[in-house]
C-alpha cells in the first residue's frame, strides 16, 4: 500500500511540474473557432494554418465557424472553453478592438482571451471613382473641404472597419464626408462604379481587379508600408497625412489559463510555418499579407488599435441602434 501510494503521489508531483503535463500536446484534435461564415479572409486563413498545424503536430486541427453578431457568438464560445490547449480562437481586429466599445459584452477580450500570434493583415485604400477628376489624396482632400458634407462614401455598416477607418481620416485630414452604409463592402463598390457615392475605404483583395481594369482610381493606402500588389499607390502618410498607419488583421487567440508552454509552442509553430514558400503563397495569392508574431508582439498591436479606433468610436460618438 505504501508503495502504490508513493508511486501515486510522485506521479501527481511529476503532473505538476510545469513542461511535463503538456510535453506530448496535442494528443487529440484540436478546435480553432471561426467566429464568421466560411469564405472570408478570416476563414480561409484558418485553414490554412490549421492545415500547417496538422501537420507540424500530427492532430487534427479542425475549425469550426460559430457565427453571428458581428463575432461575438464564436468569441463567446471560446472564452467559455475550457483552458486546455484544445479550442483557441480566430480573432479579427473587429472583435478584439471594436466591438467591446460598442456592444455590452459578457466578456472582456483583453482579459479573458490571451494572444498566441497574429496571422494575417490586409491593406486598405481610398478608392474613387475616375469621373470624380481628382487622381491624389491631396485634391481629394482639397475637393472635400470645397464641398463639406456633400462627397459620399460607402462603408460595410456603421462601426465596420471601412466606416472608422474612413472616419480617422476626415478627423486627420480636417474634413466632412456624408456616410452612406451598406450591408457589405461589394455593395457600396457597385454604386461607387455606377457614380452614386464617390468614394469607399476598400481592402485590396476587394477592390484590387476594378483598381487594375481602370474602373476605379487608388489614391492611398492606409498602412505604412506599400502593397506590392499596388507598388505604385502612395500611402497615408507619403500622401500627407501624418500617423495614419492602420490595416485590419486576424490572429490565433487562447482561452485565459491556458498553459503558457501551448501558447508558446503553438505560436513559434505559426512562425514557422510562414517560413515555409507554400503557406506564403497560399495567404499571397489571395492578397493577404502573411505576418505571424510572438505573443507579446500580438498583444502589442491589440493595445495599439484598441486605443486608436476606441478613441475614433468615442469622438464620432458611435453608437448601434
Amino acid at each position: 500500500m505504501t508503495t502504490r501510494r508513493t508511486l501515486i503521489a510522485a506521479a501527481l508531483a511529476l503532473a505538476a511540474v510545469p513542461g511535463l503535463a503538456q510535453a506530448d500536446w496535442p494528443e487529440r484534435p484540436v478546435t480553432i473557432i471561426v467566429p464568421f461564415a466560411p469564405g472570408g479572409a478570416t476563414d480561409i486563413t484558418a485553414r490554412i494554418v490549421a492545415d500547417a498545424m496538422a501537420a507540424k503536430f500530427g492532430q487534427p486541427f479542425v475549425v469550426e465557424n460559430r457565427t453571428g453578431a458581428a463575432g461575438n457568438i464564436g468569441v463567446e464560445a471560446a472564452v467559455r472553453a475550457a483552458p486546455d490547449g484544445y479550442t483557441f480562437l480566430f480573432a479579427t481586429q473587429g472583435t478584439m478592438t471594436v466591438n467591446p466599445h460598442i456592444y455590452q459584452l459578457p466578456y472582456d477580450p483583453a482579459t479573458d482571451l490571451m494572444p498566441v500570434s497574429q496571422t494575417f493583415s490586409v491593406d486598405h485604400l481610398v478608392a474613387v471613382n475616375p469621373v470624380l477628376g481628382v487622381t491624389t489624396l491631396q485634391e481629394f482632400i482639397d475637393l472635400a473641404k470645397q464641398r463639406p458634407g456633400e462627397l459620399a462614401y460607402g462603408s460595410a455598416g456603421v462601426g465596420s472597419f471601412l466606416h472608422l477607418t474612413t472616419l480617422m481620416l476626415e478627423m486627420a485630414a480636417g474634413i466632412e464626408l456624408n456616410h452612406v452604409p451598406y450591408r457589405g463592402s461589394a455593395a457600396a463598390q457597385v454604386d461607387l462604379l455606377a457614380g452614386d457615392i464617390q468614394m469607399v475605404m476598400d481592402s485590396v483583395p476587394t477592390a484590387l481587379g476594378q483598381i487594375e481594369s481602370g474602373a476605379l482610381l487608388a489614391l492611398a493606402l492606409t498602412s505604412s508600408k506599400r502593397n506590392p500588389k499596388l507598388p505604385d499607390v502612395p500611402t497615408m502618410i507619403e500622401a500627407g497625412v501624418p500617423g495614419y498607419d492602420i490595416a485590419s488583421w486576424g490572429g490565433l487567440m487562447a482561452p485565459k489559463g491556458t498553459d503558457p508552454e501551448i501558447v508558446a509552442r503553438l505560436s513559434a509553430a505559426v512562425r514557422e510555418a510562414y517560413a515555409q514558400p507554400g503557406v506564403l503563397a497560399q495567404l499571397e495569392e489571395r492578397g493577404l499579407g502573411a505576418t505571424a508574431s510572438t505573443p507579446e508582439e500580438f498583444a502589442a498591436l491589440i493595445r495599439r488599435d484598441f486605443e486608436a479606433l476606441g478613441n475614433v468610436i468615442r469622438t464620432a460618438g458611435i453608437k448601434l441602434e
